[in-house]
């Protein structure tokens, strides 16, 4: 996993974006000669075609993902869904949605542009199938890179796992919500923390309670008692969030800065105070009295970043306060317990599945068996490729994009039979020789 690849004049360069780039050039280039070899497309209107299934089939994946997935959008009104629509960072998006968006810009891209040019619609299936199966194997490399599509939790002591188990990065991983809040299965950073105590004179700052053994936490020395006094080469703020009376909450917010504190503000624009030292909160929440309409939060910047963890970020260095001493610990980057790498197994499934259509073409009885092909071969690839992922079931015990592949599958037969009925002989070679390029 690697979110962010390089940066350049401090612009990232996302490796999910990055595969997303290479899968467009690598199809758009390889596509256009077999467009053109097999099925007698001017290459130019095949990168057309590019661009249009290229959108629609995002828009789909992506819908198709917020829709499985609604749970994580909990703003669903028009704005908060469209804010969150182009975030595909942000979990990501799901290939038979991509699949079905596919399919209808296609059949506008056939109605407005291929009938006019007598363009065999077959023909062209079976030029587009193994750049289908490209754009998948590059594309699955980007889900790894990004921490999307995971698979169930491999227990490397019980059984080999193919490729090796995929221990991510924690602190920004998809991953961490389920493993971390819903499952139980680890803690965000390989330590706990103790009950944080809210009296006057309480330092609010964390305290480690156990330490995971063999985690990435403990093998850079934190320690059961350690106080947690500064993060990432940042003091480790005590922050007070306040709610309440507006005006009465703006003038204790500045009348604590005016005792040392320091003024930001909440993701939702509420006024924060932040204390880089614990005598200077203790001071300033002595000397100003807290307004009776006004409520503070009482909050630490280790909290808050985990909580809110930068894209691309993976490592964390702690300070600590260990008795009277103070010392900085080796940085580490907690990870996600093993996940089989499904990701990963798609890719090599779709390099095997290239290798088949490349070689059954010239064997091939009808024009469009290499799409029948490819959908009967990827809906298998992934309906056992699921069962080895963690997503919730919508119905006889099988996840969405199971009962996809069952309808792919079934497609594909029924495409197949029909092909058959109306194409019963083998299809003739399409000869080029000294044929003009049409404009």
């Amino acid at each position: 996993m690697k979110q962010v690849l390089f940066e350049i004049a401090g612009i990232p360069m996302y490796g999910f974006g990055a595969m997303l780039f290479v899968c467009f050039v690598t199809v758009t280039i390889w596509g256009s000669r077999r467009a053109k070899r097999t099925a007698d497309m001017p290459p130019e209107r095949f990168q057309d075609m590019v661009i249009w299934l290229f959108v629609a089939g995002i828009l789909g994946a992506r819908t198709l993902y917020m829709i499985q997935y609604a749970h994580h959008f909990p703003d669903h009104s028009a704005l908060g869904l469209a804010k969150a629509f182009f975030k595909i960072w942000e979990g990501g998006i799901i290939f038979y949605g991509s699949a079905l968006g596919g399919v209808i810009g296609y059949a506008l891209f056939y109605q407005f542009v291929l009938r006019k040019l007598h363009v065999s619609g077959w023909r062209l299936a079976d030029a587009v199938a193994p750049l289908l199966a490209l754009g998948l194997a590059v594309g699955r490399i980007g889900c790894y890179l990004n921490g999307c599509c995971w698979g169930q939790v491999a227990c490397e002591e019980c059984r080999p796992v193919p490729l090796g188990a995929a221990h991510f990065p924690l602190l920004p991983a998809h991953a961490r919500q389920l493993l971390v809040r819903e499952q139980l299965l680890q803690t965000t950073t390989g330590f706990t923390l103790a009950p944080r105590t809210h009296g006057l004179n309480d330092d609010p700052r964390a305290v480690v309670a156990k330490v995971e053994a063999g985690s990435a936490a403990d093998k850079a020395g934190v320690k059961p008692g350690d106080r947690v006094t500064g993060v990432n080469d940042e003091p480790n703020y005590i922050v007070l969030d306040l709610s309440g009376d507006d005006d009465k909450v703006r003038a204790y917010a500045e009348a604590l800065r005016d005792k040392g504190g320091q003024l930001a503000t909440t993701p939702d624009g509420k006024p924060r105070v932040r204390f880089s030292e614990y005598d200077t909160y203790v001071s300033a929440r002595r000397l100003v009295p807290e307004p009776a309409d006004v409520t503070p939060f009482t909050r630490d910047n280790l909290e808050l970043l985990v909580g809110e963890w930068p894209r691309g970020k993976s490592e964390l260095t702690l300070t600590v306060d260990r008795g009277a001493e103070r010392q900085t610990l080796p940085t580490f980057v907690p990870a996600t317990i093993g996940l089989y790498p499904t990701q990963l197994y798609e890719t090599v499934s779709m390099v095997l599945l290239i290798l088949l259509l490349l070689a059954y073409y010239p064997y091939r009885r009808h024009d469009g068996q290499l799409m029948v092909l490819l959908m009967l071969g990827y809906a298998v690839h992934r309906f056992i490729n699921e069962s080895l992922r963690i997503e919730p079931n919508v119905g006889r015990g099988l996840t969405l994009s199971q009962w996809g592949s069952v309808v792919i599958g079934s497609a594909a037969v029924l495409i197949e039979v029909y092909l058959r009925l109306t194409m019963p002989s083998p299809p003739e070679p399409l000869t080029l020789v000294n044929a003009p390029d049409r404009a």
